[in-house]
């Protein structure tokens, strides 16, 4: 038996299940293989195949650098730190450079958006007003943006071609239901033609916001899995405000909660409804530095 036949699952069923849970653990199929030093008994156009085969809705990224540059934004928002002298204190794995930020942050003075994300706000059919969230721990404990574990509901990044649905899959099997994505069992529950009922900016990033209703025998939190997320729980969204206070959410929460106690005041006084826009607290809390560059 080789070293390869030793470390890895058995069987083409198993072994193409441990690729997808791979796969949404470490977020690439480079990343996959890098982290098992590259001794993966499979090519990479084959692993490739093997997603596609399975449903898999790929990452669209650019994950890594637009992580780093909201946790920077985040720390130069609120901390009141003069954007040289913190950038100076980055550590040597930041990669993001500063003409880079700068053009962010021009970027968000003139509201230009250039790329895209999906947010869902997740109910059970006669939940009331209460929202799904968990603890984002996507990142390390030694991140110097937002609270490791903070409060989240699930959002992934889009690609501007993609539709909708696609969009709405993704974000799902990464963030809400991966151990079923594994099995290629993801829960029908996509509308047909889905809407945003907001629209939200977080930096140059436009997030389409949209409400799903989960049926009651989705509702006990046992159901969601993530390697993003853990702690699933519903809480009132009038709560999820209320945290926001002490800085313990993720980017953009605290907005779609609001938005969403918006759209439920206009659909119960029967008003046309277009999609909410917000901006999050950090582009307003950016603007008011005002030389912030």
């Amino acid at each position: 038996m080789t070293s390869a036949e030793k470390k890895f699952p058995l069987g083409e069923k198993k072994f193409n299940k441990w690729l997808v849970s791979e796969y949404f653990k470490h977020g690439s199929v480079d990343e996959v293989l890098r982290k098992h030093k590259f001794d993966v008994p499979i090519s990479y156009a084959q692993y490739q195949r093997v997603l596609d085969k399975r449903g898999v809705v790929k990452a669209a990224g650019p994950n890594s650098k637009l992580t780093e540059t909201l946790d920077f934004l985040t720390k130069l928002a609120y901390e009141n730190i003069p954007f040289d002298k913190l950038y100076t204190r980055m550590p040597s794995s930041f990669r993001t450079s500063a003409a880079t930020l700068y053009r962010i942050l021009s970027y968000m003075k003139e509201g230009v958006t250039r790329r895209m994300a999906t947010a869902l706000v997740l109910t059970v059919a006669g939940g009331g007003k209460k929202i799904l969230v968990a603890n984002d721990y996507s990142r390390s404990k030694s991140s110097f943006g937002k609270p490791y574990g903070s409060i989240s509901i699930p959002v992934s990044f889009s690609r501007l071609r993609d539709p909708r649905e696609v969009a709405i899959l993704r974000v799902l099997q990464q963030e809400v239901f991966t151990d079923l994505a594994v099995e290629n069992r993801i829960p029908d529950i996509i509308p047909l033609r889905p809407r945003p009922f907001m629209f939200l900016d977080i930096a140059d990033v436009r997030v389409e916001v949209f409400h799903l209703i989960l049926p009651k025998k989705l509702s006990k939190t046992n159901n969601f899995s993530s390697y993003k997320l853990k702690n699933y729980k519903f809480i009132e969204a009038a709560s999820i405000l209320k945290l926001a206070e002490g800085r313990k959410l993720r980017i953009g929460a605290r907005e779609a909660a609001e938005g969403y106690l918006k759209y439920l005041d206009l659909k119960k006084r029967n008003l046309s409804i277009n999609p909410i826009y917000y901006k999050s607290q950090l582009n307003y809390r950016l603007s008011e530095l005002g030389g912030y560059y």
